[in-house]
């Protein structure tokens, strides 16, 4: 297949700061829901049904992250950055390391659920700081050294099909929320450019209800009057 042009001159240029915001998501989510369901009460089925479902929503979105990036954004970059294919070499064995990290949380998460004692939760939070270490210096690497590449490299639509990919792998009813974790730490020009992404109806979906739900998830996960994102 031949090379393809530089996005620079046939497309708009890549802004990969949507990653970096994506990130925040994982970096905060993951060593949080370690300390929480390390403090859950043994036996609080309900606690541990709500903590096991939004972690569920995490480690999915994590993993189908990292496979649309496999997919579709490793080829592309091994083909276009030769010079620097080393970097995606890189990148792609930290995915395997994260992948088996994140194989180990996952199934202690089902047997959390199932059983909701303390040893489970233990392991499961213990689990999940391994994954956390993983995933904190793999994205700290592809920050400093994968993003130039890529807003060298892939077009904005390319890197949109990675985000496509993401949102048909969240269940309907958790697209808001997710939506909600995305946006929680993100500046207000942050904001605006996820939010000019998205269909008229969503952005008013979001507004009328999705900043309410997201409001509610996060203070029966955190057991906190967390607030909903501004927008």
């Amino acid at each position: 297949m031949p090379a393809a042009a530089d996005p620079a001159t046939t497309d708009e240029r890549l802004d990969p700061q949507e990653m970096v915001v994506l990130h925040r998501v994982f970096r905060r989510e993951i060593p949080l829901l370690a300390d929480l369901i390390e403090a859950a009460a043994p036996g609080d089925r309900r606690r541990t049904d709500v903590l096991a479902d939004h972690l569920d929503l995490v480690l999915g979105a994590l993993g189908e992250h990292h496979e649309g990036e496999d997919h579709l954004l490793w080829p592309k970059l091994r083909e276009r950055a030769a010079p620097d294919d080393d970097v995606v070499a890189r990148m792609a064995d930290q995915h395997e390391a994260i992948a088996g990290a994140l194989a180990t949380a996952t199934e202690l998460s089902r047997r959390w659920r199932t059983r909701a004692d303390r040893d489970t939760a233990l392991r499961l939070a213990e689990a999940l700081r391994a994954l956390d270490l993983h995933a904190a210096a793999h994205m700290d690497d592809e920050e400093e050294h994968l993003l130039p590449l890529m807003a060298q490299h892939i077009t904005p639509r390319e890197w949109s099909e990675v985000g496509e990919r993401g949102r048909r792998s969240v269940p309907k009813a958790k697209l808001l929320i997710f939506l909600g974790a995305i946006l929680e730490d993100a500046t207000a020009q942050e904001r605006r450019m996820f939010l000019s992404q998205m269909p008229a109806p969503a952005r008013l979906l979001w507004h009328t209800l999705g900043t309410r739900l997201y409001d509610r998830t996060t203070t029966r996960v955190r057991r906190s009057g967390a607030e909903a994102p501004h927008a």
